[in-house]
């Protein structure tokens, strides 16, 4: 999954969206009761066949951008809302015209299912070379157009499921959760396993690759680097710091990690040592995109922060009405972050805030869900958004 199951994770925990009115929101509405809900459907979304956001955060080096993309700059509306009515836990991923999330996948015009229906509380997605990877409870191959299962690699897994894959040059990289500590590598043609790597303790969120090299964090607060190829380790790390729930961000060489205690960390990637260390003052720090030179990360305390990549220099800060559940994505000069409910965009080069928009509350018996999964995707001026009641949003500018 993309970080630990909400299920066990966050269910119970409180979001304060105070104040999170927008020019699109849906704030005043009820709960919406999806029983009988179908396919909302105003227009079709204008999204090219070629058009990609292939994976969490874009890439296996979860930088959370697509310097080929573009995104709605201006006050945006709905295209069309697909209502799966399911709990689901997965963001959205863009591929061949289809859109992958929450379990299924549909027609990234129309919004029309055409396939799909895996576990709706597997991880996001992941598309390469035709095929659709998704760590469930075991890893799942699925034909990207059509949903149909292709193989299945079976894990050690009891209950905790798998997070989201990353593929890179014809193998699939994933790692257990909770019960499964295991880090895997598998034959993306065939489902066959190339090795597996078994750290000291479980983790919980995503792994990074890049540069031949498997990035991996465990409960522990230890760094693995290991050799993409033949699963060795290259070198390990335990810093003086809680980041065993941070996901690795990889940018030039430089490996970023978010601290509980509110430090960003930049380590060498290639072994592991200290490039700078900068205290931000938030609480927690979250995971980072990193565009142009330029990190953008999410701070507790209701923030959204720009820094310097090559040394950690603040270059803005912007305070936000809640806080940011999900790591930013940036595209064509716009930084896209998810508070609660509610998506909010700014300005990369000086933070000044752009539109906003505000997703529906879902009603599921005697409780409610609403918020936006971590994993948005933006091409061809469109954002597609995954939310925790299943809904699958296709937002255009107005």
């Amino acid at each position: 999954m993309n970080g630990p199951s909400r299920r066990r994770f966050l269910k119970g925990s409180a979001i304060a969206i105070a104040g999170l009115a927008g020019c699109s929101s849906l704030s005043g509405h009820p709960p919406a009761d999806c029983s009988d809900e179908e396919l909302v459907h105003e227009s079709d979304a204008n999204l090219n066949q070629a058009a990609s956001w292939p994976s969490y955060q874009y890439d296996s080096a979860n930088t959370g951008h697509n310097p080929e993309a573009s995104g709605p700059k201006d006050d945006v509306e709905v295209a069309w809302r697909y209502p799966a009515c399911t709990e689901a836990e997965s963001g959205a991923v863009v591929h061949d015209g289809r859109v992958s999330a929450g379990g299924l996948v549909v027609d990234g015009q129309t919004g029309r299912a055409v396939g799909g229906e895996w576990d709706s509380h597997a991880s996001t997605p992941t598309f390469d070379n035709g095929r659709v990877y998704v760590g469930a409870h075991d890893l799942l191959a699925l034909d990207a157009t059509t949903g149909e299962r292709d193989w299945t690699f079976e894990t050690d897994s009891d209950s905790g499921g798998l997070a989201t894959p990353a593929v890179e040059d014809g193998t699939v990289y994933t790692r257990g959760q909770f019960d499964d500590p295991t880090i895997y590598a598998v034959d993306a043609s065939n489902g066959e396993e190339i090795w597996r790597f078994e750290p000291d303790s479980e983790g919980r969120f995503p792994l990074a690759v890049a540069d031949e090299t498997v990035y991996s964090i465990d409960e522990t607060s230890t760094i693995y680097a290991i050799n993409a190829t033949s699963g060795e380790e290259q070198w390990r790390r335990t810093p003086s710091a809680d980041i065993k729930r941070s996901t690795p961000v990889i940018g030039d060489g430089i490996l970023y990690l978010g601290t509980g205690e509110g430090d960003l960390l930049a380590l060498d990637a290639d072994d592991g040592s200290n490039v700078w260390r900068r205290s931000l003052g938030t609480g927690s720090v979250g995971p980072v995109a990193i565009a142009d030179g330029t990190l953008f990360l999410p701070g507790q305390e209701k923030s959204l922060i720009a820094l310097t990549a090559s040394d950690g220099h603040e270059e803005w800060r912007r305070s936000v009405s809640a806080t940011l559940s999900g790591p930013p994505v940036v595209a064509d000069d716009i930084v896209y972050v998810v508070a609660g409910q509610t998506l909010y965009t700014f300005d990369a080069s000086n933070g000044d805030e752009g539109w906003q928009f505000e997703t529906r509350e879902v009603l599921f018996g005697d409780y409610e869900r609403g918020w936006v999964n971590s994993g948005l995707a933006v091409v061809d001026d469109l954002v597609y958004v995954a939310t925790a009641p299943g809904d699958l949003y296709a937002l255009q500018a107005q």
